[in-house]
């Protein structure tokens, strides 16, 4: 139909031999403030682009972007001197002290002898006004070293993680997961076979050091897909001055006896300014996970990932290029397949897996193999002082096997066989009309397709399709005065869809659907203090039918489910309201965050239980895609006390209701009640080690007693708690820095199955889990 030659590409396993030291100061691991903010001239509030921001004692400075806009990164607490200059103004300089993350705006004032008032007030929000966000920074990320994303960012309120065993893991975001939830990897939509259940997004934690999560429907700037938020693995920014650095991480684990490695070197040009480079790679190796008394045999694990970037930053632009290549192989617990109808029923009633075997690394069918692709350019041109294209394109390339238990000897021939190719083209324009009013326009397209490859012998679980999609958007955002701003943006996108397959009398016929959709949002963000923030957002979202909800027919392996669509079905429309406090008080002692949603989607699809089927593969529970409209309500609390100087108590909790407003009954598949206490020691320094920090996790997730009656295979499992605990440290090792930590969870060992495991009808959930992990940066730029 649409035919295509694959890529040979085969594994790739990066290693990285490092032996370098270079004459740096060494970075404290509690520098990890943040100072952000604006620079502008008093006399008209223009911005001013290029403006120097800089703190001599600690050597750390930024320069303020087209909009007027700075960051610095990796600031110790306590007090510094800031100095802010550009051409033309009198430099500034002002004292702060700093124990959390600050925004500074200064005012200058061209050929002015006077210094200027440095004003300290809270972040500004620069999108997404008024939708909460969570954010990992690098330390976060550090400690979750050896982890996916979806449990890394699981830790996050409002956030959960649907998963397919122990390896597998996919975000879950108010309630909603799969294609309802979008990811940007280096600023680019992931396109990945996101549509599985057991399809785990396939991209490297290492490749990025900061995580942001916005938490609410974010079609208008994002498109569709973003209707349960979206998750930004930001870029690291490269270097732009001359200097080597880089680092070198590994972690072990005990529950897989295994581990990972990371590398990474990257540096500046000299004889070219703002040109900066970096290059990455990375491997990890896990066998069978464990649960309580038994193996969870085949749950294996093996991934590797290399990446590299070049940019140029100069005053009239700049532009990039990124290629980054990540391959997975993971096996499937082999208890979730099943011979016959029978024995299906007993061992969902039984408790205990029905294939047990000895721990190995053996990774046997059922298993599954990605490959992944990604190239991503940008060009950046400055059309004025204050207006800004960005021109993006990216390439990408997913190829995905899935592989069962056959007869004749044919286990290595793939079950499924899918290769997807995704060209997406953006361009956008920042534009400054005013001190009261700024934002972007832009349109974006995506051209993909998929391939069922030959040679499979199955009829494919989805057929072959292209689909092409193009959108237009504008994004407002107008700054009312220092504590309010308001945000508001439409966005206009179509997608059509053409599926070719072969019907039940061998027939190849050739499908065709058009969607048309919008989204419009209006949100804004009031501070009356520096320490109270509102937020409030009232947003449509969109998203068309995956051709998997359309046209899937079979078993899909790695679910050990048979799924059936439905070429009926229609876009999913949501209207959603969000509104979000956060505050300090008690002198900054206490920090409470509070979030509160209501979700109304029409026409939301999900997978239905409808019963067993017996096949020549097995017997398989079935599920179907239906279409029906809900309401979806919940709360995100993130409340955190300094009891004394170095200890804190933080309390996290979430909780979702979901209501299938057509049946009259409660949604399938949410997600239960969950509270997360944790007991915080932070120690600057303690001898010669800095940085110190030990925590104590308390977890508690409810039994969900919502659910529709009778539909479930099972009843969904009894609440169960689960205690943690981490310890990390830094120390200086001449003028480079060792880091170090301990990461337990699951302490005691506790058998339990979550009602979010697509797997807890065969097995429990993984036991005692402790990793250990290394960091050690070299350098300049580390």
């Amino acid at each position: 139909m649409w035919p295509v030659k694959r890529f040979p590409v085969g594994w790739i396993v990066p290693v990285l031999c490092c032996s370098l030291s270079f004459p740096t100061q060494a970075q404290d691991p509690s520098c990890t403030l943040v100072l952000s903010g604006n620079v502008f001239d008093e006399h008209d509030r223009t911005p001013l682009s290029y403006a120097e921001v800089f703190l001599p004692g600690s050597g750390k400075g930024g320069i303020t972007d087209e909009h007027g806009n700075y960051r610095v990164t990796g600031i110790c607490p306590g007090t510094h001197v800031v100095r802010v200059t550009h051409l033309g103004c009198e430099p500034v300089e002002r004292r702060i002290t700093m124990d959390r993350d600050m925004v500074a705006n200064f005012k200058l004032e061209h050929h002015h002898e006077e210094l200027r008032e440095l004003e300290v007030i809270r972040k500004r929000p620069d999108e997404n006004v008024g939708l909460a966000q969570g954010e990992l920074d690098k330390n976060a990320m550090e400690k979750a070293a050896g982890r996916d994303l979806a449990t890394v960012i699981a830790t996050l309120p409002g956030v959960n993680m649907l998963t397919s065993g122990p390896t597998i893991g996919k975000p879950v975001i108010h309630g909603h997961s799969g294609n309802r939830v979008l990811i940007l990897n280096q600023g680019v939509r992931q396109e990945d076979q996101q549509w599985g259940n057991d399809h785990a997004p396939n991209l490297d934690p290492f490749s990025s050091d900061r995580v942001t999560v916005v938490k609410g429907a974010a079609s208008v700037q994002y498109g569709a897909d973003a209707i349960g938020g979206v998750i930004i693995t930001e870029p690291v920014e490269l270097p732009r001055t001359a200097g080597v650095g880089g680092e070198l991480r590994s972690v072990g684990m005990w529950n897989g006896r295994g581990g990972g490695v990371h590398g990474m070197l990257q540096g500046g040009v000299r004889s070219v300014p703002g040109l900066g480079w970096r290059v990455q790679g990375s491997g990890r190796r896990l066998g069978d996970s464990e649960a309580p008394g038994h193996v969870l045999s085949n749950t294996g694990l093996r991934e590797a990932g290399a990446s590299v970037a070049v940019g140029l930053h100069r005053h009239w632009g700049g532009g990039s290029v990124y290629y980054s290549l990540f391959a997975r192989e993971m096996g499937v617990l082999r208890a979730a397949h099943i011979g016959n109808l029978t024995d299906l029923q007993n061992a969902i009633s039984s408790g205990v897996p029905w294939y047990q075997a000895p721990f190995g690394y053996d990774i046997l069918p059922p298993r599954q193999t990605v490959m992944h692709h990604l190239l991503k350019t940008e060009g950046r041109y400055r059309l004025s002082e204050r207006d800004m294209l960005v021109l993006t394109y990216a390439y990408q390339t997913d190829d995905r096997q899935e592989y069962d238990n056959r007869r004749a000897g044919r286990n290595e021939r793939p079950a499924l066989d899918l290769f997807l190719l995704t060209h997406t083209a953006d361009a956008v324009v920042n534009h400054w009309l005013g001190p009261h009013v700024h934002g972007k326009v832009g349109v974006s397209g995506i051209y993909q397709a998929n391939y069922n490859m030959p040679g499979t012998g199955i009829r494919p679980l989805i057929p072959n399709y292209a689909k092409q999609s193009g959108g237009v958007f504008v994004l407002e955002h107008f700054p009312v005065n220092e504590g309010l701003e308001l945000e508001a943006g439409a966005r206009l996108e179509g997608t059509g869809l053409r599926v070719g397959r072969f019907n039940l009398a061998n027939e190849y016929i050739v499908s065709e659907h058009d969607f048309l959709n919008h989204a419009l949002s209006v949100g804004g963000t009031w501070s009356p203090r520096d320490s109270l923030a509102l937020r409030l957002n009232i947003s449509s979202a969109f998203r068309p039918p995956h051709v998997s909800e359309l046209y899937s027919e079979g078993l899909h392996h790695g679910a050990a489910a048979i799924e059936r669509g439905d070429p009926r079905l229609t876009s999913e429309r949501s209207l959603k309201a969000a509104f979000d406090i956060d505050a300090y008080a008690f002198h900054d002692r206490l920090h409470t965050q509070v979030t509160l949603y209501h979700d109304r989607v029409a026409g939301y699809i999900y997978l239905r239980p409808a019963g067993f089927e017996l096949t020549i593969r097995g017997a398989f529970p079935v599920f179907d895609h239906v279409a029906t409209d809900v309401v979806l309500n919940g709360m995100d609390l993130s409340l955190e006390y300094r009891l004394v100087q170095d200890l804190a108590w933080r309390t996290r909790g979430s909780i979702v209701r979901g209501r299938d407003i057509t049946q009259g009954e409660w949604l399938f598949q949410m997600p239960a009640d969950r509270m997360e206490n944790a007991l915080l020691w932070r120690r600057p320094t303690l001898g010669t080690w800095r940085g110190v920090e030990a925590a104590i996790t308390s977890t508690m997730v409810a039994r969900q007693s919502r659910v529709p009656p009778g539909l479930d295979f099972m009843d969904a499992p009894e609440a169960y708690h689960l205690l943690g605990l981490s310890l990390s440290a830094a120390k200086a090792v001449g003028r480079n820095e060792l880091r170090m930590g301990v990461q337990g969870n699951n302490l005691l060992n506790t058998s339990y199955r979550d009602y979010l495991d697509r797997f807890r009808y065969f097995a429990d959930a993984r036991g005692l889990d402790l990793s250990v992990w290394l960091r050690y940066g070299f350098g300049a730029h580390r």
